[in-house]
């Protein structure tokens, strides 16, 4: 079993690869906003062993440390095999449940697993992830920066299929 710390190396190094400028996103970094949340000490890290403590719970906790974003490293269980799960089900589950509550309806998941075949601009941006992995950003944050990387190059060089895919208009 891998101590936290070798855990948490293997998504700082995943993070770090994420914050890397790419040509394929005419040099911007796959997540150009991640290393501002780094720098700011605005992203609250967690491990979860669902079998020793709810999603909800590790939400509270990041609720109350009064971080911006959080990334939540998935462990499997004796019940649980994060290759088995489907990122889609899951992603939309968390969302449905983070609106119902009044307390994170501000709140949008991102989940990625590195088990989806997955590629934009023809990178496979998840099959690097370590982990199975869930992020939890303000809607409204998530917007804004969607708006943002529309007025530069970073999806020049994204496919039809792409661009829809992230909702941006086609070439």
């Amino acid at each position: 079993m891998e101590t936290k710390q070798q855990i948490i190396d293997k998504v700082s190094q995943y993070i770090h690869w994420l914050s890397i400028p790419k040509k394929e996103f005419n040099n911007i970094a796959v997540c150009p906003f991640i290393q501002r949340e780094l720098e700011h000490n605005q992203l609250y890290w967690d491990i979860w062993y669902p079998d020793l403590k709810s999603l909800m719970s590790l939400i509270e906790q990041f609720i109350q440390s009064d971080k911006n974003s959080a990334l939540f490293i998935c462990q499997d269980t004796h019940d649980i095999n994060w290759e088995q799960v489907d990122r889609k089900t899951i992603q939309k589950q968390i969302n449905n449940m983070l609106r119902s509550n009044p307390n994170t309806n501000y709140l949008k998941s991102i989940v990625i697993s590195p088990w989806e075949n997955f590629a934009i601009a023809g990178v496979e941006t998840r099959k690097k992830a370590p982990y199975f992995m869930i992020n939890l950003t303000p809607t409204e944050q998530l917007g804004k920066a969607h708006k943002d990387l529309q007025k530069t190059k970073y999806y020049d060089n994204f496919t039809d299929k792409d661009r829809k895919l992230m909702k941006v208009k086609p070439k």
